[in-house]
């Protein structure tokens, strides 16, 4: 994803590395703030836009990997992978 060297940005400021969903979570309420701001011009929408799309990208990518992770416990304890 393109935000592990701090590129996804919120409000112009560099917001560094997406650590975890709950981190991106966060971010995009932030990015929402700021859209729905009055006077947000056209060019800030269309980043505002951008960056939301790269931790949206970046949450499906996430949930993806751990639905893959989830393991299910048989009757005799064993656990198998999806």
């Amino acid at each position: 994803m393109d935000n592990q060297n701090g590129s996804i940005t919120v409000n112009g400021s560099p917001a560094g590395e997406v650590n975890s969903i709950e981190e991106a979570f966060e971010m995009l309420g932030k990015i929402l703030a700021k859209m729905d701001e009055p006077g947000v011009t056209l060019e800030e929408s269309f980043n505002c836009y951008e960056q939301g799309m790269k931790l949206i990208r970046y949450c499906n990518e996430t949930i993806d990997t751990v639905e893959k992770k989830v393991q299910v416990l048989s009757a005799e304890g064993d656990t198998d992978e999806f």
